[in-house]
Protein backbone atom coordinates (compact mmCIF):
# COMPACT_ATOMS: atom_id res chain seq x y z
CA UNK A 1 0.00 0.00 0.00
CA UNK A 2 1.37 3.44 -0.92
CA UNK A 3 0.41 7.09 -0.56
CA UNK A 4 -0.29 8.70 -3.93
CA UNK A 5 -1.52 11.99 -5.39
CA UNK A 6 -4.62 12.71 -7.44
CA UNK A 7 -4.04 11.83 -11.10
CA UNK A 8 -6.16 11.47 -14.20
CA UNK A 9 -6.21 7.72 -13.54
CA UNK A 10 -7.53 7.81 -9.98
CA UNK A 11 -9.54 11.04 -9.73
CA UNK A 12 -12.88 9.33 -10.45
CA UNK A 13 -12.31 6.88 -7.58
CA UNK A 14 -11.32 9.73 -5.26
CA UNK A 15 -14.34 11.85 -6.18
CA UNK A 16 -16.72 8.94 -5.67
CA UNK A 17 -15.29 8.21 -2.20
CA UNK A 18 -15.47 11.87 -1.18
CA UNK A 19 -19.10 11.90 -2.32
CA UNK A 20 -20.01 8.66 -0.52
CA UNK A 21 -18.60 9.98 2.76
CA UNK A 22 -21.42 12.57 2.92
CA UNK A 23 -23.81 11.28 0.26
CA UNK A 24 -27.08 12.53 1.80
CA UNK A 25 -25.57 15.93 2.53
CA UNK A 26 -24.14 16.39 -0.98
CA UNK A 27 -27.38 15.21 -2.57
CA UNK A 28 -29.29 17.84 -0.62
CA UNK A 29 -26.70 20.52 -1.35
CA UNK A 30 -26.03 19.89 -5.04
CA UNK A 31 -28.91 17.68 -6.20
CA UNK A 32 -28.56 14.82 -8.67
CA UNK A 33 -25.35 16.27 -10.20
CA UNK A 34 -23.39 16.16 -6.93
CA UNK A 35 -20.62 13.88 -8.21
CA UNK A 36 -20.11 16.02 -11.33
CA UNK A 37 -19.89 19.22 -9.28
CA UNK A 38 -17.35 17.70 -6.90
CA UNK A 39 -15.28 16.46 -9.85
CA UNK A 40 -15.26 19.91 -11.47
CA UNK A 41 -14.32 21.49 -8.15
CA UNK A 42 -11.33 19.12 -7.82
CA UNK A 43 -10.30 19.84 -11.42
CA UNK A 44 -10.08 23.59 -10.67
CA UNK A 45 -8.99 23.37 -7.00
CA UNK A 46 -12.12 25.08 -5.76
CA UNK A 47 -12.30 25.18 -1.94
CA UNK A 48 -12.57 22.93 -0.07
CA UNK A 49 -11.82 20.35 -2.81
CA UNK A 50 -8.08 21.04 -3.08
CA UNK A 51 -5.96 18.33 -4.73
CA UNK A 52 -2.86 19.09 -2.65
CA UNK A 53 -4.89 18.66 0.56
CA UNK A 54 -5.98 15.14 -0.37
CA UNK A 55 -4.25 12.14 1.23
CA UNK A 56 -4.79 8.90 -0.73
CA UNK A 57 -3.79 5.33 0.10
CA UNK A 58 -3.68 3.02 -2.91
CA UNK A 59 -3.03 -0.71 -3.29
CA UNK A 60 -2.15 -1.63 -6.86
CA UNK A 61 -4.78 0.35 -8.83
CA UNK A 62 -7.44 0.41 -6.11
CA UNK A 63 -7.94 3.38 -3.80
CA UNK A 64 -8.23 2.07 -0.22
CA UNK A 65 -8.78 5.35 1.60
CA UNK A 66 -9.14 9.10 1.07
CA UNK A 67 -8.73 11.97 3.53
CA UNK A 68 -9.45 15.54 2.40
CA UNK A 69 -8.66 18.43 4.76
CA UNK A 70 -8.29 22.18 4.90
CA UNK A 71 -6.82 24.88 7.12
CA UNK A 72 -8.44 28.24 7.89
CA UNK A 73 -7.12 29.89 4.73
CA UNK A 74 -8.93 27.33 2.55
CA UNK A 75 -12.27 28.42 3.99
CA UNK A 76 -11.67 32.17 3.68
CA UNK A 77 -11.09 32.67 -0.02
CA UNK A 78 -11.52 31.23 -3.51
CA UNK A 79 -15.26 30.59 -3.45
CA UNK A 80 -15.92 32.89 -6.43
CA UNK A 81 -14.76 29.95 -8.58
CA UNK A 82 -18.01 28.12 -7.74
CA UNK A 83 -19.83 30.47 -10.15
CA UNK A 84 -18.04 28.71 -13.00
CA UNK A 85 -19.23 25.29 -11.82
CA UNK A 86 -22.75 26.03 -10.56
CA UNK A 87 -23.90 28.93 -12.70
CA UNK A 88 -27.22 30.33 -11.42
CA UNK A 89 -27.50 27.44 -8.98
CA UNK A 90 -24.83 29.25 -6.94
CA UNK A 91 -27.52 31.26 -5.14
CA UNK A 92 -29.46 28.48 -3.33
CA UNK A 93 -26.38 26.31 -2.90
CA UNK A 94 -24.13 29.20 -1.91
CA UNK A 95 -26.35 30.31 0.96
CA UNK A 96 -26.16 26.83 2.55
CA UNK A 97 -22.39 26.64 2.07
CA UNK A 98 -21.84 30.09 3.55
CA UNK A 99 -23.85 29.19 6.66
CA UNK A 100 -21.80 26.04 7.28
CA UNK A 101 -18.48 27.83 6.66
CA UNK A 102 -19.44 30.72 8.96
CA UNK A 103 -20.31 28.24 11.72
CA UNK A 104 -16.94 26.58 11.19
CA UNK A 105 -14.87 29.76 11.27
CA UNK A 106 -16.41 31.05 14.51
CA UNK A 107 -14.17 28.78 16.62
CA UNK A 108 -11.58 27.94 13.96
CA UNK A 109 -8.06 29.25 14.70
CA UNK A 110 -5.13 29.36 12.29
CA UNK A 111 -3.67 26.35 14.13
CA UNK A 112 -6.73 24.14 13.52
CA UNK A 113 -7.40 21.67 10.72
CA UNK A 114 -10.74 20.60 9.28
CA UNK A 115 -11.47 17.16 7.83
CA UNK A 116 -13.68 17.60 4.78
CA UNK A 117 -13.86 13.90 3.94
CA UNK A 118 -12.64 10.59 5.34
CA UNK A 119 -13.68 7.36 3.63
CA UNK A 120 -12.48 3.86 2.74
CA UNK A 121 -11.11 0.63 4.19
CA UNK A 122 -8.11 2.43 5.70
CA UNK A 123 -9.98 5.42 7.17
CA UNK A 124 -8.86 4.59 10.73
CA UNK A 125 -5.20 4.45 9.70
CA UNK A 126 -5.53 7.68 7.67
CA UNK A 127 -7.06 9.48 10.65
CA UNK A 128 -4.36 8.16 13.00
CA UNK A 129 -1.57 9.17 10.64
CA UNK A 130 -3.17 12.58 10.10
CA UNK A 131 -3.35 13.23 13.85
CA UNK A 132 0.27 12.16 14.41
CA UNK A 133 1.88 13.85 11.41
CA UNK A 134 0.29 17.32 11.56
CA UNK A 135 1.10 20.12 13.98
CA UNK A 136 -2.21 21.64 14.97
CA UNK A 137 -4.22 22.82 17.94
CA UNK A 138 -7.50 21.10 17.12
CA UNK A 139 -9.12 18.91 14.44
CA UNK A 140 -12.74 19.55 13.45
CA UNK A 141 -14.92 17.24 11.36
CA UNK A 142 -18.50 17.31 10.06
CA UNK A 143 -19.44 13.68 9.53
CA UNK A 144 -22.12 11.02 9.61
CA UNK A 145 -19.58 8.47 10.96
CA UNK A 146 -20.25 9.10 14.65
CA UNK A 147 -18.75 5.79 15.83
CA UNK A 148 -15.34 6.36 14.20
CA UNK A 149 -14.72 9.78 15.70
CA UNK A 150 -15.99 8.86 19.16
CA UNK A 151 -13.66 5.83 19.22
CA UNK A 152 -10.78 8.26 18.56
CA UNK A 153 -11.73 10.44 21.51
CA UNK A 154 -13.41 13.26 19.58
CA UNK A 155 -16.08 15.30 21.41
CA UNK A 156 -19.39 16.18 19.79
CA UNK A 157 -20.21 19.89 19.51
CA UNK A 158 -23.08 21.86 17.95
CA UNK A 159 -23.64 20.80 14.35
CA UNK A 160 -23.95 23.11 11.34
CA UNK A 161 -26.28 20.78 9.41
CA UNK A 162 -29.01 18.29 10.46
CA UNK A 163 -27.54 15.49 8.30
CA UNK A 164 -24.08 15.83 9.83
CA UNK A 165 -22.58 15.77 13.31
CA UNK A 166 -19.65 17.96 14.25
CA UNK A 167 -16.76 16.57 16.28
CA UNK A 168 -13.54 18.12 17.50
CA UNK A 169 -10.39 16.95 19.23
CA UNK A 170 -7.32 18.69 20.62
CA UNK A 171 -3.88 17.36 19.72
CA UNK A 172 -3.05 14.52 22.05
CA UNK A 173 -2.34 10.80 22.07
CA UNK A 174 -0.97 8.23 24.52
CA UNK A 175 2.09 6.01 24.11
CA UNK A 176 1.84 2.38 25.28
CA UNK A 177 4.16 -0.63 25.13
CA UNK A 178 3.47 -4.37 25.17
CA UNK A 179 5.76 -7.40 25.58
CA UNK A 180 5.20 -10.65 23.67
CA UNK A 181 6.87 -14.05 23.94
CA UNK A 182 6.28 -17.47 22.37
CA UNK A 183 8.05 -20.81 21.90
CA UNK A 184 7.25 -23.78 19.62
CA UNK A 185 9.07 -27.14 19.36
CA UNK A 186 10.81 -28.17 16.16
CA UNK A 187 9.47 -31.37 14.58
CA UNK A 188 9.62 -33.22 11.27
CA UNK A 189 6.75 -33.10 8.81
CA UNK A 190 5.81 -29.45 9.40
CA UNK A 191 6.57 -26.28 7.43
CA UNK A 192 8.74 -23.67 9.13
CA UNK A 193 6.92 -20.32 8.96
CA UNK A 194 8.55 -17.23 10.48
CA UNK A 195 6.90 -13.83 10.13
CA UNK A 196 4.62 -15.16 7.41
CA UNK A 197 7.56 -16.41 5.31
CA UNK A 198 8.18 -20.09 4.60
CA UNK A 199 11.76 -21.06 5.49
CA UNK A 200 13.62 -23.81 3.61
CA UNK A 201 14.11 -26.39 6.37
CA UNK A 202 13.70 -30.11 7.05
CA UNK A 203 12.11 -29.24 10.39
CA UNK A 204 9.06 -27.11 11.13
CA UNK A 205 7.28 -25.83 14.20
CA UNK A 206 4.56 -27.80 15.94
CA UNK A 207 1.36 -25.98 16.84
CA UNK A 208 -2.40 -25.80 16.31
CA UNK A 209 -2.14 -23.05 13.70
CA UNK A 210 0.80 -22.67 11.31
CA UNK A 211 2.91 -22.17 14.50
CA UNK A 212 4.49 -18.93 13.27
CA UNK A 213 6.30 -18.21 16.52
CA UNK A 214 7.37 -14.66 15.60
CA UNK A 215 3.90 -13.52 14.54
CA UNK A 216 2.45 -15.15 17.68
CA UNK A 217 4.83 -13.13 19.87
CA UNK A 218 3.78 -9.91 18.13
CA UNK A 219 0.09 -10.74 18.53
CA UNK A 220 0.66 -11.55 22.20
CA UNK A 221 2.33 -8.17 22.78
CA UNK A 222 -0.65 -6.37 21.24
CA UNK A 223 -3.58 -8.25 22.77
CA UNK A 224 -2.01 -8.19 26.23
CA UNK A 225 -1.84 -4.40 26.27
CA UNK A 226 -5.08 -3.63 24.44
CA UNK A 227 -7.44 -6.43 25.50
CA UNK A 228 -5.72 -7.55 28.76
CA UNK A 229 -5.75 -11.12 27.37
CA UNK A 230 -3.32 -13.52 25.72
CA UNK A 231 -3.33 -14.94 22.21
CA UNK A 232 -4.95 -18.22 23.30
CA UNK A 233 -8.09 -16.43 24.50
CA UNK A 234 -8.61 -14.65 21.17
CA UNK A 235 -7.60 -17.63 19.02
CA UNK A 236 -8.45 -20.86 20.92
CA UNK A 237 -7.38 -24.29 19.68
CA UNK A 238 -10.61 -25.07 17.85
CA UNK A 239 -11.44 -26.21 14.32
CA UNK A 240 -11.67 -22.66 12.99
CA UNK A 241 -8.05 -21.93 13.93
CA UNK A 242 -6.55 -25.30 12.95
CA UNK A 243 -3.62 -24.72 10.55
CA UNK A 244 -4.70 -21.08 10.30
CA UNK A 245 -2.15 -18.62 8.96
CA UNK A 246 -0.83 -16.52 11.82
CA UNK A 247 -0.43 -13.51 9.52
CA UNK A 248 -4.22 -13.60 8.99
CA UNK A 249 -4.67 -13.66 12.76
CA UNK A 250 -2.39 -10.63 13.05
CA UNK A 251 -4.38 -8.79 10.36
CA UNK A 252 -7.60 -9.49 12.29
CA UNK A 253 -6.07 -8.04 15.46
CA UNK A 254 -4.73 -4.97 13.63
CA UNK A 255 -8.09 -4.24 11.98
CA UNK A 256 -9.93 -4.55 15.29
CA UNK A 257 -7.48 -2.48 17.35
CA UNK A 258 -7.43 0.26 14.70
CA UNK A 259 -11.21 0.57 14.99
CA UNK A 260 -10.70 1.11 18.74
CA UNK A 261 -8.14 3.87 18.16
CA UNK A 262 -4.93 1.85 18.78
CA UNK A 263 -2.06 1.80 16.25
CA UNK A 264 1.38 0.21 16.21
CA UNK A 265 4.19 2.77 15.92
CA UNK A 266 7.17 0.36 16.00
CA UNK A 267 7.93 -3.32 16.70
CA UNK A 268 11.28 -4.69 17.90
CA UNK A 269 11.78 -8.48 17.83
CA UNK A 270 14.36 -11.13 18.77
CA UNK A 271 14.20 -14.70 17.44
CA UNK A 272 16.30 -17.49 19.06
CA UNK A 273 16.67 -20.26 16.48
CA UNK A 274 19.13 -23.08 15.74
CA UNK A 275 18.18 -22.70 12.06
CA UNK A 276 19.90 -19.80 10.30
CA UNK A 277 17.35 -17.16 9.31
CA UNK A 278 19.53 -14.17 8.43
CA UNK A 279 19.03 -14.47 4.66
CA UNK A 280 15.25 -14.20 5.18
CA UNK A 281 15.40 -11.00 7.25
CA UNK A 282 14.25 -8.57 4.54
CA UNK A 283 11.37 -10.84 3.44
CA UNK A 284 10.20 -11.30 7.02
CA UNK A 285 10.34 -7.58 7.77
CA UNK A 286 8.47 -6.72 4.54
CA UNK A 287 5.83 -9.35 5.34
CA UNK A 288 5.21 -8.00 8.84
CA UNK A 289 5.35 -4.32 7.88
CA UNK A 290 2.71 -4.86 5.19
CA UNK A 291 0.24 -5.80 7.93
CA UNK A 292 1.48 -3.68 10.84
CA UNK A 293 2.10 -0.51 8.75
CA UNK A 294 4.97 0.56 11.01
CA UNK A 295 8.76 -0.01 11.22
CA UNK A 296 9.69 -3.57 12.28
CA UNK A 297 13.11 -4.73 13.50
CA UNK A 298 14.01 -8.45 13.68
CA UNK A 299 17.26 -9.81 15.19
CA UNK A 300 18.30 -13.46 15.08
CA UNK A 301 20.20 -15.26 17.85
CA UNK A 302 21.54 -18.82 17.97
CA UNK A 303 21.41 -19.31 21.75
CA UNK A 304 25.19 -19.94 21.89
CA UNK A 305 24.68 -23.50 23.15
CA UNK A 306 23.16 -22.14 26.36
CA UNK A 307 19.44 -22.18 25.61
CA UNK A 308 17.42 -25.31 24.65
CA UNK A 309 16.93 -23.86 21.16
CA UNK A 310 20.61 -24.58 20.47
CA UNK A 311 19.89 -28.32 20.65
CA UNK A 312 17.26 -28.14 17.86
CA UNK A 313 14.49 -28.33 20.45
CA UNK A 314 12.55 -25.32 19.23
CA UNK A 315 12.38 -21.65 18.25
CA UNK A 316 11.57 -18.77 20.60
CA UNK A 317 10.49 -15.24 19.69
CA UNK A 318 10.20 -12.15 21.86
CA UNK A 319 9.11 -8.64 20.96
CA UNK A 320 8.26 -5.22 22.30
CA UNK A 321 5.45 -3.40 20.53
CA UNK A 322 5.06 0.34 20.82
CA UNK A 323 1.46 1.46 20.42
CA UNK A 324 -0.22 4.86 20.04
CA UNK A 325 -3.66 5.29 21.52
CA UNK A 326 -5.48 8.15 19.84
Amino acid sequence: MEQVKITGQNIDQVVNMVYLDKKEFYDELFGKNAVRYIKEAFDDDIPPFIKSNTVILQEREEIKGVLLYGDKSVFRRGYQKWFKVLGLKIFPVGSKMIYIIERLLIDFSVDDLYIVSLYGETKEFLLYNFIKSNRYKKIIADTSDEKLFKSFGFSEVKSAHPKLKRFEKFCDYEDLSGIGWDTHPLVKGRKLIIGGIEIDSELGLSGHSDADVLTHAIIDSLVGMIYKKDIGVLFPENEENKDRKSLEMLQFVINDMNKKGYFTSSIDCVVISPIRLREYREQIIASLESVLRCPVSVKFKSGNNVYPESDMKGVTAMCISNINRI
